[in-house]
């Protein structure tokens, strides 16, 4: 699909050698695949040259602005001036420059809301035509610094996953991988049982000696002598070994990529024991050595390296965890905010280590055990309840190669997309028509995009997405496996298959009540935001208007000319009546969540009467029980 890289820009000086090496006419053709958001355009036809300027003089304007109203004493304010992207796609996409470079634009406008500057430039120049993207720090505003931390990595990555979904699925093969084959595969398929043991394996090995050691107990072998590893079940029909290159071509299953497994895993083992106990940076460094981590922390990245055992494991700090992104960045904060401790007794720091691994490993299971509890867990894994929902035509966004996005709700005025991919897809035609049959585990997470607000970017549990799928399609869902031990479990399953008592008149007229002053104070929020963007850019235009630097100077005087202002306005004026604006708004905000709170409530209070006076005889019929 997409790959995806982040590099901090630290000097307003590379930002610009920056923008000149994105912009080189000779791969954007010509300028052709360049494009940008919140910048002031002043010239018409630029050149090469003079729209490196222009672009220059656009951030640099909106850094001034920021430096006059914030303490530069705050030191990790500075170091970052501009964020660095680079957006690779594969020569099998088929995708135009053209789409790639929409891609990209569509991809930072919804990370960022739209409250960041920026320049997109497609490059052609290599087999893999790839976006270069550079976000200004500093927001439209000139308010805030953009932070770039593993939520924003994350969603820059599912968002651009999606995005290059949509566009490169264009025509829909005709043989798609459905639900019901994949329930077939998952069945009787070797490398899926395969994957299966390997993964509850690696989950209670200590380390990767330890899980060499204990595959026989799931009777899998497992040889890495060769230029790909072979894997082999002695308790099943095999008539060849399975090489590892076959179990994800992605990510082919070698003794590297199990070491790597468990040098992460310890690498962040060690992480956790030591940062309560050191005083700042360079005391974690100091103190990671003893328990033979080294830790190299650099502008763009930090480098971890692990000594175990004789073996040496380098591995960068995006790739060490799936909760933190334990670079420079964060450890500067986690050590700002942490209250002051007393130091510690660091005197039997090793043997306190070991200490702490036996207790974290305590769960992991002993070899003869293994086998006993695997079974348990696939019958486990196979009882979990799965539901169909049928989905109405308006919650079908787009049908692409590899699945399905639809649209959803969420929260209060939450509307997002969620992508279900062809293993949970079956497309059922007759002469009605099409319709899409969804099969959502309870236990499975999907990932919900909110296009407007990547900061609503959310993992959503099965339970969740099957409520909020049936509200919006007012299809009941159907349960998978229907069999139950006894009546009183079934009954507790069917909160799942409870709908809103729409009817309710009194209850439909205090939720619109409460729905028309949500959607009141939405609109004077918004009415707020856009004076104040408008008066921030005045104030950036005033303040540019007498800057030393011939370019920045221009573009404030176009700016001042193209918004109709006057001698008269002062920027002490401006900046007195954005605090007024910006107090007027903070009360309408606090007003709006105390209101959306209250509508919550109300919400769970009609659900909860709902169960309560629901007709027992309408939905237990539906499965039969008083028949």
């Amino acid at each position: 699909m997409v790959v995806t890289k982040h590099f901090a820009v630290h000097s307003t000086k590379y930002r610009k050698s920056l923008i000149k090496y994105i912009l080189n006419p000779e791969k954007t053709k010509q300028l052709k695949l360049v494009s940008d958001f919140g910048m002031s355009n002043y010239l018409d036809f630029p050149s090469y040259e003079e729209l490196v300027e222009m672009y220059q003089a656009n951030l640099t304007n909106n850094d001034r602005l920021y430096d006059s109203r914030n303490d530069r004493q705050q030191i990790k304010q500075t170091k970052i001036h501009a964020h660095h992207l680079i957006q690779s796609f594969s020569p099998e996409d088929k995708l135009t420059p053209e789409e790639i470079n929409r891609i990209g634009y569509e991809t930072i406008k919804e990370l960022t809301g739209g409250n960041f500057r920026f320049i997109v430039a497609t490059h052609t120049d290599r087999d893999h035509v790839h976006n270069h993207i550079l976000i200004n720090s500093i927001d439209l505003n000139s308010d805030k610094k953009l932070k770039w931390d593993y939520a924003q990595e994350r969603n820059l990555r599912m968002i651009s996953d999606r995005l290059a979904k949509e566009a490169g699925a264009k025509i829909i093969p005709p043989n798609r991988y459905s639900h019901e084959q994949f329930e077939t595969y998952r069945k009787t398929n070797h490398k899926f049982e395969l994957k299966q043991r390997l993964y509850f394996l690696m989950e209670n090995s200590k380390n990767f000696e330890d899980f060499m050691a204990k595959a026989p107990a799931l009777n899998v072998e497992m040889d890495f002598s060769r230029k790909h590893a072979r894997f082999f079940m002695t308790d099943r029909d095999m008539k060849q070994v399975i090489r590892g290159n076959q179990l994800d071509k992605r990510q082919p299953y070698t003794e590297d990529y199990f070491r790597e497994h468990f040098a992460k895993r310890a690498i962040e083992q060690r992480l956790d024991f030591i940062l309560p106990r050191a005083r700042d940076l360079s005391h974690l460094l100091e103190i990671a050595e003893q328990l033979n981590l080294k830790i190299s922390p650099k502008k763009k990245h930090v480098t971890f390296t692990l000594k175990e055992d004789d073996r040496t494991i380098s591995i960068e700090n995006k790739k060490v965890s799936t909760k933190h992104l334990y670079d420079v960045q964060f450890f500067e904060e986690y050590f700002d905010n942490r209250d002051i401790i007393p130091d510690p007794d660091l005197t039997n720091l090793v043997s306190d280590f070991e200490s702490y691994q036996e207790e974290q490993d305590e769960d992991k299971l002993p070899s003869e055990e293994l086998l006993v509890v695997y079974k348990d867990f696939k019958e486990k894994r196979d009882k979990i309840q799965e539901f169909e929902v049928v989905l109405a035509d308006h919650q079908i966004d787009k049908l692409v190669k590899d699945g399905i996005f639809i649209r959803m709700t969420y929260g209060v005025k939450k509307n997002g997309l969620v992508f279900i991919p062809n293993r949970n897809l079956d497309i059922h035609e007759s002469e009605q028509g099409k319709s899409y049959h969804v099969f959502i585990r309870e236990t499975a997470q999907f990932f919900i995009y909110n296009k407007e607000n990547s900061d609503f970017n959310r993992y959503m549990r099965g339970r969740e997405l099957i409520r909020q799928l049936t509200h919006d399609s007012k299809h009941i869902p159907k349960r998978r496996r229907p069999t139950m031990a006894s009546l009183k479990e079934k009954i507790a399953e069917l909160n799942l298959l409870i709908e809103l008592d729409i009817n309710n008149k009194s209850y439909q007229e205090v939720k619109d009540e409460l729905i028309k002053d949500i959607a009141q104070l939405d609109l004077t929020i918004t009415e707020l935001q856009d004076k104040v963007a408008h008066l921030n850019k005045v104030a950036e235009v005033l303040l540019n208007l007498n800057n030393s630097d011939p370019e920045n100077k221009r573009l404030a005087r176009y700016d001042y000319a193209k918004m109709n202002l006057t001698p008269d306005i002062k920027l002490e004026q401006v900046d007195k009546e954005i605090e007024d604006i910006q107090d007027q708004m903070n009360a309408a905000i606090d007003d709006y969540e105390y209101r959306v709170r209250r509508l919550e409530k109300f919400v769970d209070r009609v659900n909860f009467e709902d169960y309560r006076n629901i007709t027992n005889v309408k939905k237990f019929s539906d499965y039969g029980l008083f028949n």
